[in-house]
């Protein structure tokens, strides 16, 4: 795993062996920060032009509604632009970030995103994806 950027509430990897980042979200996020990483993942993958990635909301404690429209219309569109065709997203499980998850899940509507319960099952899925 390549480290591209990391702290304390956003880290962003590139995996060689399967071409992909992996994003990792911590704690409390808001819609200034989702934003603000979703820009910044944009910019690494110009360095790192990757079809998949594994987006790991696992340990996010905080609900970011105020960002989850940008979020699902707007960077997953710009996502797909870049080359992204398979997003493997993993929920938190406090019901308010997922509850957020759940928003701007409505509208996506490019790349293929779909939600996991563990990393592991992610992880699986998106190895299959040609």
């Amino acid at each position: 795993m390549e480290h591209l950027y990391d702290t304390p509430p956003l880290s962003i990897a590139y995996d060689p062996v399967h071409q992909w980042l992996y994003v990792e979200w911590k704690g409390k996020h808001d819609a200034n920060s989702a934003k603000t990483g979703g820009e910044l993942i944009l910019r690494y993958l110009q360095n790192r032009p990757c079809r998949k990635m594994l987006n790991d909301n696992s340990q996010v404690t905080s609900d970011w509604e105020g960002g989850a429209r940008w979020v699902g219309s707007e960077y997953y569109r710009l996502l797909s632009e870049q080359g992204v065709q398979f997003v493997a997203w993993v929920c938190p499980p406090h019901w308010s970030a997922r509850k957020s998850m759940d928003t701007a899940m409505q509208f996506v509507t490019r790349p293929m995103v779909i939600l996991f319960d563990d990393v592991a099952s992610a992880y699986s899925w998106l190895v299959r994806q040609a």
